[in-house]
């Protein structure tokens, strides 16, 4: 038997390497498509399938998140307090333990320029919580733990110690300038890890004695116990949110903590959407190419039969002249799937250089055994979708009229059906390519015409962050900022200057609750809004006038108890549908009060949040002065006369000039900055649209061939029609009527895989719906009119068939 498979294997060898054109095609076909299925599976696999590096615990940990009555439904990232996280581990028996963290800037000086680091502090048992310990050094302690500002000790990320500290084995106990503070170094966690996504370095953290219970700014994560389910977890977390909200009424009426498993709390919907919708589209180019390889099978099956006839009246066996077609088609596919590798090796560097953003830590897209299986899956599949019907072809041989027809290349009935039934199917899946390309493409264009409120022209970014005890009162940070307003409008170009706490169209703003002067509501009840601190320049910088009221004076900016508000259209219209907002009152709640402020200003209404990511909640903007927030991490909006990146360098320099010790970062025009937010999108629906390309040639290769074919095959035919007096433009429309019957049925059936498709990409999509009419029809239609176009060749071809040139050659 291995003898015979050998010899199958030699024989297989030899017959592709006399067709070398057919070899080569067949070759690019599969190794494209496997290729490219390979390297959406790898993203796949590291989103939703690799085991997280976690340790044996990476299944069971969990994360929580705070919900509330009024929040909005679409705003999943809201953290728990540490007390709501105390009664929630100590009634929990599903729960193992329960750990926090919150994400912070660090500035680190070890000599030149201040650096600016993202960290985190963290109770000191997250990391035994998540399994991971220091590759050099010890773990936090609980009595490391102090409150922000004061701690005592630091442990770097693997990177950050090769990159700073030269992989010194003697970092342990080396001293450390961290926000002007001294610290030391008590260890280095291991290669990769950098927990939540891309930190360096973590401080250890707990809450003041008196930590309110309201503060919902913690990132919580749990682990399951042996044998407790998700579901038994949330039901004693509902009932924990239902007795916190009987006893402290004030601070808990209304909230209640949803948990997740780790990967669904930082894989959301679209990105499950966007990977599994991409996966399929992949697959339909695999099965498109699969379908062509079948089809030239079946034709060169077909000017075979001769010579299958002759070795079959020789003696050869059917079973074995199938076993010599599969051993073909695996070969192919075999060589296939090693180039395919190869291609999804470039292909998956390539995308990672094109990528702005560092992945998470725990996304890892090198290939490991789930990919690998996955590759030879597609080889073994491939090889049965394209070899099985022309083996099959080979079973059913008509010896006798084989040895007298054969050298006609003629096939039988059944393998016409085949080969129709193949190329109607390369239509129906090209149309879901082409109707999900065309969703994601239109979805593109209206992220980047989406109005965002404000002139985007001219205006530069970047953020800046201050730290070190003399910023420690607010004052003494307001009185910063003021100067660094100054400083930025006194310099040649500049027109305006702001700093404020966020970036329009980039991140939204803090979540906030308020209520209307007037307007009894019960506590839980309040209006979920989005708050932005500010200097009183943001509304001119932003090329946008106040639609009534004023501006903040620069005392109300500088002023931690100032009672002012300005509050965007949206939110006066919510809270006084049918009054003047301005001189009303609104109660900003917040730790564990509230506090009541006049409206001076009603704004247009800006969009924050990143576009396509907007909430109800972000849509209602409340902006305070500077100092009622407060806050060290700050953003500089620049308006300029001329190219904003231009004046980047000096506008570094006037800030450095004032201190050269705050690190500046995300330096970028108003354009990059929504480039950066909707890259995914123009990525992603870029590479749909190239699958749909492909698609689409692969499509109309098919018809090309097989209406090439079928002409060759009914030269006869076509001659005798022509001797008897029919005309070329008979023949014409004879063969194009052909190729449009087979796109009329393809694209009637890809109708059904397009709406599956379709109603997949319905969470990514913005601006357009996943059943919009003219996606369909047009692309139909579309498809219809290529196909027609590949079918004119052939056509053409049998139009001028000679009457008498055929009868001869036949």
């Amino acid at each position: 038997m291995l003898d015979d498979l050998l010899r199958d294997l030699r024989h297989a060898l030899r017959g592709l390497l006399r067709r070398p054109g057919f070899t080569a095609a067949a070759l690019a076909i599969l190794g494209l498509g496997i290729g490219a299925s390979t390297v959406v599976f790898s993203i796949f696999n590291a989103l939703l399938l690799r085991p997280l590096p976690f340790g044996e615990r990476g299944a069971r940990i969990v994360a929580l998140h705070s919900t509330h009555a009024t929040q909005a439904r679409d705003w999943a990232d809201s953290g728990v307090s540490f007390a709501d996280l105390r009664d929630l581990a100590a009634d929990s028996r599903a729960l193992e333990a329960v750990a926090g963290y919150v994400g912070r800037n660090f500035t680190l000086a070890t000599g030149g320029e201040a650096e600016r680091l993202r960290g985190g502090s963290v109770t000191p048992d997250l990391f035994p919580l998540l399994g991971v310990l220091p590759q050099l050094g010890r773990p936090f302690r609980a009595e490391d733990a102090e409150p922000p500002g004061l701690e005592p000790v630091v442990l770097l990320s693997h990177g950050l110690w090769q990159r700073r500290f030269g992989a010194d084995p003697h970092v342990v106990g080396r001293p450390l300038q961290l926000n002007g503070r001294a610290v030391s170094v008590i260890g280095v966690m291991p290669p990769g890890f950098r927990f939540p996504e891309r930190d360096d370095l973590w401080v250890p953290w707990r809450p003041p004695a008196d930590e309110r219970r309201d503060r919902r700014y913690l990132f919580a994560l749990g682990v399951l116990r042996e044998g407790a389910s998700l579901a038994a977890a949330q039901a004693e977390a509902d009932l924990t949110a239902t007795r916190l909200a009987d006893r402290h009424p004030d601070t808990n009426r209304g909230w209640g903590v949803k948990i997740l498993a780790f990967r669904d709390s930082v894989v959301g919907t679209p990105a499950r959407a966007l990977s599994t919708s991409l996966l399929g589209a992949v697959g339909f180019v695999l099965l498109i190419g699969c379908a062509n390889l079948a089809n030239l099978l079946l034709a060169r099956g077909a000017s075979r039969k001769r010579e299958l006839a002759v070795r079959t009246a020789l003696g050869a066996t059917r079973a074995r002249l199938v076993r010599e077609m599969l051993v073909e088609a695996l070969v192919l596919a075999a060589a296939g799937g090693a180039l395919g590798l190869y291609l999804s090796g470039v292909g998956l560097d390539l995308m990672l250089a094109s990528w702005p953003e560092v992945l998470p830590y725990w996304v890892r897209l090198a290939p490991d055994g789930r990919v690998l299986l996955f590759a030879l899956g597609l080889c073994v599949t491939s090889a049965l979708l394209f070899g099985l019907g022309p083996a099959f072809g080979a079973a059913r041989l008509d010896l006798v009229g084989d040895l007298r027809d054969g050298t006609r290349g003629s096939s039988g009935p059944a393998s016409r059906r085949l080969e129709r039934a193949l190329v109607v199917s390369q239509v129906a899946l090209c149309l879901a390519l082409l109707v999900g390309a065309n969703l994601m493409i239109r979805s593109f264009i209206a992220l980047q015409s989406a109005p965002s409120g404000f002139d985007e022209g001219r205006l530069l970014s970047l953020r800046l962050y201050l730290a070190g005890d003399a910023y420690d009162p607010v004052e003494a940070k307001a009185a910063f900022f003021r100067r660094v307003v100054e400083s930025l409008q006194a310099l040649p170009g500049v027109t305006a200057a702001v700093v404020t706490t966020s970036v329009p169209t980039d991140d939204g703003g803090a979540p906030a609750r308020v209520v209307a002067e007037g307007n009894p509501t019960l506590p839980g009840e309040e209006t979920g809004v989005q708050v932005v601190g500010t200097t009183p320049e943001l509304f001119e910088t932003l090329g946008v006038g106040l639609l009534a009221g004023r501006r903040f004076t620069e005392a109300e900016s500088a002023n931690p108890r100032a009672e002012v508000a300005i509050v965007n259209r949206g939110l006066a219209t919510h809270l006084w549908p049918r009054a003047d907002a301005v001189g009303r009152r609104l109660g900003w709640v917040e730790n564990g009060g509230t506090t009541w402020l006049t409206v001076v200003g009603v704004a247009p209404d800006v969009l924050y949040e990143e576009i396509g990511e907007d909430t109800s909640q972000s849509r209602l903007n409340l902006f305070l002065p500077y100092a009622r927030l407060g806050w060290r991490s700050m953003a500089a909006l620049v308006r300029t006369a001329g190219a904003p990146t231009a004046a980047a360098v000096s506008v570094r320099g006037a800030i450095r000039a004032l201190d050269p010790g705050v690190p500046l970062y995300d330096v970028r025009s108003m354009a990059e900055v929504r480039a950066f937010t909707t890259w995914e999108q123009r990525f992603f629906g870029r590479l749909m649209g190239g699958f749909a390309a492909a698609a689409l040639l692969l499509a109309c290769v098919g018809v090309y061939g097989l209406l090439s074919y079928a002409v060759g095959r009914r030269t006869q035919e076509i001659g005798v029609r022509m001797a008897l007096g029919a005309r070329p433009t008979d023949m014409l429309r004879m063969v194009l009527s052909e190729g449009v019957r087979l796109a009329a049925v393809g694209a009637v059936l890809g109708l059904g895989f397009a709406l599956a498709l379709a109603h997949a990409l319905r969470a990514i999509l913005y601006g357009v719906s996943a059943t919009d009419p003219l996606a369909f029809a047009g692309t139909a239609l579309l498809l219809l009119a290529v196909v027609l176009l590949a079918s004119l060749l052939p056509a053409r071809r049998a139009a001028q068939i000679e009457p008498m040139a055929a009868l001869r050659h036949e």
